[in-house]
C-alpha cells in the first residue's frame, strides 16, 4: 500500500516482476539515488530468509537481487538503514543491515550491501568493526543521523536470553555507528518527553518501537515511540535521545 501524502490517501499500486513472497519481520530502506525500495529478509512458517528484492519506485516492477559477496545469514526482526556511499549528508547507494533473529540466537554483526553502476550491480561486505559493539539483538530501532554517516541503535532484545531475573532480557541502551570508521561507541542516554495528554513514562528499555530523526529543543534528536516492555506492557510515550556531533 502507498500513501499519497499531498492528498492524504491510501491507495495499493499495481505491481509487475518478480514479487517477493509473503513474510514478516523483514527490513526495508530507500535508496534515492536509485529510486529503489530495498527489502532483505524476514521470516515465513518457520523459515528464515536472506533473500534481496528490489522494487522500482518509478515503474512499480520488482526484482529478486542476486548479489555478489557473502550475504549475511538468514534472519528477521533486523533494521536496514541507508547511508551515502561518499560520506556526505545525502543517502546514497548502500545498506546497513544490523542485528535481527533467525529463532535460534541474536546477531550483532554488520553488513554493507552497495549498489554499483547506477544500481546495475550489488554486492555484500561485511566490514570488521572496532570499538564498544551492542550486544545481540533484535526487534531494536536504527536511525541515520544528520551527517548521514553515523548511525543510532536503541533498544531492542534478546529472545535465547533472560535477565537476571528470568524475564525477558529487553535493552534500554543505545550506540553509535561511525560508518566512516566502522566504529562503535555508546550512545546517549533516552530521556522521557512529557505530553499533553500525561502518558505514562513506559522506561527506556523497550523492543518493536519506532524512531525518527525529529527537531528538539536542544537540537537535532531521535524520538522514539511506543513498543513493548517489561511484563509485556505496551506504552505509547516517546523517549527522545540527543546526540552531540
Amino acid at each position: 500500500m502507498v500513501l499519497d501524502c499531498e492528498i492524504m490517501l491510501w491507495y495499493p499500486p499495481t505491481v509487475s516482476g518478480q514479487v517477493p513472497s509473503g513474510r514478516s519481520g523483514h527490513a526495508s530502506c530507500v535508496l534515492p539515488q536509485t529510486n529503489s525500495l530495498v527489502v532483505f529478509g524476514g521470516v515465513k512458517n518457520g523459515k528464515w530468509l536472506n533473500s534481496v528484492s528490489i522494487l522500482d519506485t518509478n515503474r512499480w516492477k520488482w526484482t529478486s537481487l542476486k548479489a555478489a559477496g557473502d550475504a549475511p545469514p538468514p534472519r528477521s526482526y533486523h533494521s536496514a538503514t541507508a547511508i551515502s556511499s561518499d560520506g556526505s549528508s545525502e543517502v546514497g547507494n548502500r545498506v546497513v543491515i544490523f542485528g535481527g533473529n533467525n529463532g535460534s540466537k541474536s546477531f550483532n554483526g554488520v553488513h554493507v550491501l552497495e549498489a554499483t553502476g547506477e544500481g546495475k550491480k550489488w554486492i555484500w561486505s561485511n566490514p570488521k568493526c572496532k570499538g564498544n559493539a551492542p550486544s545481540p539483538r533484535t526487534g531494536h530501532n536504527a536511525t541515520l543521523l544528520n551527517d548521514g554517516s553515523t548511525i543510532l541503535v536503541y533498544g531492542g532484545w534478546d529472545p535465547n536470553t533472560e535477565d537476571e531475573n528470568g524475564d525477558d532480557l529487553i535493552f534500554g541502551d543505545s550506540f553509535l555507528l561511525n560508518t566512516k570508521t566502522w566504529t562503535w561507541r555508546k550512545g546517549p542516554k533516552p530521556r522521557y518527553e512529557k505530553s499533553t495528554n500525561k502518558t505514562a513514562n513506559g522506561g527506556a528499555g523497550r523492543v518493536g518501537h519506532s524512531a525518527v530523526l525529529a527537531p528538539g529543543s536542544d537540537g537535532v534528536q531521535v524520538l522514539a515511540f511506543g513498543g513493548r516492555v517489561s511484563e509485556n506492557k505496551f506504552v505509547g510515550d516517546f523517549q527522545s535521545l540527543v546526540v552531540p556531533l
